[in-house]
Parts: C-alpha cells; sequence; structure tokens
C-alpha cells in the first residue's frame, strides 16, 4: 500500500489548495454549469421592429431542447466535471493520471492509472475498474489492463442486486441494498478542480457528441508546483455535461509516488458510448453457493469469498437446522457420520456429494437472527 499513500494524500491536498486558491468554483446545482451573475440591462424605449429576431441556428451551449442556457461562451462555472451524468441513459467515463519524465539520475520514468466507469441506467448496473496500480492488487482474469505493463487491476460490479469485488485472484459477492448510481467513484474533480473562467474555441464532436470546445483557466493548479500548465475542455450541445476535460503541465510525479522525477503530466477525463448499448455481467466464479446448495427463502446478508458463503435469517435456529436436514438430502448429499457437532445456538454439519465436501455452520445470537456459513471444498 505504500503506493496508495502518497496517492490519497496529494488528490485530499490538490482538494483544500484549490479550494483556497479559487481554483474550484462555487456549488451549483446537479446537472451542469451556473452563469455568473451580471446585472439587469437598463430597459430601452419600446420601439415598432419590423420582423422578430431570427432563432438561432443552434441551442446555446449546455442547453436541452426547449430549455434555459446554463452556459455561456464567456461565463463558465462548474465545481464537478462529472455533473450532468445522471441525465443519461448509459455511459462510459474514463479518468486517466500519466506521467513521463526522468528521475534524478536521468533514469525514464513512466506511470500510467486509469479509472474506467460503465453505467446503465435501466435495468440499473455498473462496473468500475482501476488499473495502474501495480503488482500489490494482481490480475483479475478475463481483464486486461492496456495502459500498464503489470496487468494489474481492480474491479467493483453492482449489477442484479448484487455487489461484487474483485482484486487479483480473490472475488467476492454481496447484497447490495442501493441501486448503483450515475457518479464517479474517483471524481477527477479532487485532481484536476472544477471548471471556471473558460474561453471559447469552436464547436466540434467529440466520441460522437456534440460540443462547444473551450480552453480552461487552470492557474490554481500552479500552486501545486505544475508550470506551463494548459487545459481544454469539451461540453456537449446539448446536454450540458463534459464530454473531455484535458490537463497537461510539467513538474514532478505526485501522484504515482515518485517525488524524485520531473516531467510532463497528463490528466484526461472523457465520457464515452453515451446513450448506447452497454453489457455488464456479473464476473464468473464468484456466486456464491453451488445451485445445489440451498439457500433460506428470507435470506438476507449475503456475501461470500472463493468456496465461503455467509448469510442471514431471521428463522429460528431450530428451523434452520432442519431445514438443512431436509434440503441437503434432497439436494443429492450425503450426512458425514463423523463430520458434525451440535449444542445450544451451534450446529455444525458436513456433507459429502461426489468429490466435494461441504460444511454448513449455523449459529444463533442474542439479537434474534440466525447466521449461516457454507464452506465448499473440492478435491
Amino acid at each position: 500500500m505504500k503506493k496508495l499513500t502518497p496517492i490519497l494524500i496529494v488528490v485530499m491536498t490538490a482538494a483544500l489548495v484549490l479550494s483556497a486558491c479559487g481554483g474550484g468554483a462555487a456549488p451549483v446545482p446537479s446537472g451542469g454549469a451556473k452563469p455568473a451573475p451580471t446585472e439587469a440591462p437598463k430597459q430601452p424605449v419600446s420601439q415598432p421592429t419590423e420582423k422578430p429576431a431570427e432563432k438561432p441556428a443552434q441551442p446555446p451551449i449546455g442547453t436541452p431542447e426547449g430549455g434555459t442556457s446554463k452556459n455561456t461562451a464567456d461565463a463558465i462555472d462548474l465545481k464537478d466535471v462529472t455533473s450532468g451524468l445522471e441525465s443519461l441513459n448509459s455511459y462510459q467515463s474514463t479518468f486517466s493520471m500519466s506521467f513521463e519524465g526522468k528521475d534524478d539520475n536521468g533514469q525514464p520514468k513512466t506511470g500510467t492509472m486509469s479509472f474506467t466507469e460503465d453505467f446503465v441506467k435501466n435495468p440499473p448496473a455498473k462496473r468500475t475498474t482501476i488499473t495502474g496500480f501495480g503488482a500489490m492488487l494482481g490480475s483479475v482474469a478475463g481483464v486486461t489492463d492496456t495502459t500498464t505493463s503489470d496487468q494489474s487491476v481492480m474491479q467493483t460490479i453492482q449489477v442484479g442486486g448484487k455487489e461484487y469485488f474483485q482484486m487479483g485472484t480473490m472475488c467476492t459477492q454481496s447484497t447490495s441494498k442501493d441501486a448503483p448510481q450515475a457518479q464517479a467513484t474517483f471524481n477527477p474533480s479532487d485532481v484536476m478542480g472544477g471548471i471556471h473562467g473558460a474561453q471559447l474555441i469552436g464547436t466540434e464532436t467529440i466520441n460522437g457528441v456534440p460540443a462547444a470546445h473551450y480552453k480552461s483557466d487552470v492557474k490554481g493548479l500552479e500552486t501545486l508546483g505544475y508550470l506551463n500548465a494548459q487545459g481544454e475542455f469539451w461540453i456537449a450541445q446539448p446536454g450540458d455535461f463534459v464530454v473531455k476535460y484535458v490537463f497537461e503541465a510539467t513538474g514532478k510525479d505526485q501522484f504515482m509516488g515518485n517525488t524524485n522525477t520531473e516531467g510532463t503530466i497528463k490528466w484526461t477525463y472523457e465520457v464515452k458510448q453515451v446513450n448506447q448499448p452497454i453489457d455488464i455481467q456479473a464476473p464468473k466464479d464468484c456466486s456464491g453457493a453451488a445451485e445445489d446448495i440451498p439457500l433460506m427463502a428470507d435470506a438476507a446478508d449475503q456475501s461470500a469469498l472463493g468456496g465461503t458463503t455467509l448469510y442471514t435469517t431471521p428463522s429460528k435456529f431450530a428451523d434452520v437446522v432442519a431445514f438443512y436436514e431436509k434440503e441437503m438430502k434432497a439436494k443429492g448429499w450425503q450426512a458425514k457420520e463423523d463430520g458434525g457437532m451440535s449444542a445450544e445456538g451451534v450446529s455444525m454439519k458436513s456433507y459429502t456429494k461426489d468429490n466435494r465436501t461441504v460444511q454448513v455452520t449455523i449459529t444463533s445470537d442474542s439479537s434474534g437472527k440466525t447466521s449461516v456459513m457454507i464452506t465448499e471444498e473440492k478435491q
């Protein structure tokens, strides 16, 4: 975890510094940018006109059709670059932090961290993938990190009322009480700061989305020791969400844990596959107990780690013990005569089937809940 410490410290420092020096803007309502206040113009004397003013060829930047503009060419005020994602049916957002330079001995140093989030509103599903943290995270089967040589990946998936976590060869599963939300687990605003004071460059299509292209004010980030800082971003037109945001500067590698290096740092945030089909599935071999191992109908607080499944039930202890004695036999399992024990509030029994062994441990506590732990081993 040595590399994570400087990353988290600097992220927190960046947020505090930007807030203190004006790098971030005042809070704005979720969903987009807020125009800078202007004085109301004096009302001229009413005069007849020959014809009404022509409608603009395109809606104002950040304006849904028939809506009110939130952004103008000279007034951008956006604290959170991920604002507006909740209005989309689906998307993939990526935030990458890369560094290329040399250390004090002139040896080349490079590094990349990447955060990718896939989101679908209906049915709700979300996948978060983090790559580039090094060998300490291991590798997730079936997931390839194309940005780093060590192919290290950490992933969380929320789908079907379950939440899955994968790191290396470890995979856990638990019941998800809350539906996934369209918000970044790792928010680039915590590093980049918000967007304010920008110059309109033009309009173009980015990642399949018509957008207004701006050059941004990134002076606040210079307090972190970065030089020659440049920033630019693209806001959907209409849509009022950031499609892409790029920050580039020279300085020390403060986010990869190698502060003795000098080089070029580049942070890029992008939103892709807007309102396009995205397939999010539960990972294989991470679903807990096998189909021929019964669970109580009122099972709650489910979680799984490898071959172990745990859950609680409001059913009485004696009823749960009777359930497993009956249902395990019905599923073809044979109870081992010497593979169990029973006492007040505790029951442990082992069952065999083919080349598999399952131990069912049932306990009760003072809260009235009964806990069940199922461990399967294959020979």
